[in-house]
């Protein structure tokens, strides 16, 4: 019975396995807390729920964003939809705070 062949040490060495990091909303979770309180930090747990619900938010927003384009029968997906999304999703006073900062987003980026 035959061994099966190894590969070449050298070739191993040379081959670098590339695999893409997980993306995660940590750095922007912390820099907002420590902009609210800068002696308040936050458990690598608590980390994780904020990181999941953040997540979970964006992920609703973006399909009822892609809905609502699709609805209306358009190609793209711009502010507008985005800005429907977010008063669907959201309850009234935080879409209505969440609107406010997105608005200004997006007035700071277009200068």
């Amino acid at each position: 019975m035959a061994t099966p062949c190894r590969p070449c040490p050298k070739a191993r060495a040379t081959h670098k396995s590339h695999h893409k990091p997980k993306r995660s909303w940590n750095v922007y979770v912390s820099r907002s807390l420590k902009a609210i309180n800068s002696h308040m930090s936050m458990s690598g747990r608590t980390m994780k729920i904020v990181n999941s619900y953040v997540n979970d938010i964006f992920e609703r927003i973006a399909m009822e964003a892609a809905s609502i384009v699709r609805c209306n029968k358009k190609r793209t997906l711009g502010a507008r939809e985005v800005q429907t999304a977010v008063r669907l999703v959201l309850p009234a006073e935080l879409a209505k705070h969440a609107m406010a900062e997105g608005t200004k987003a997006v007035s700071n980026t277009c200068r």
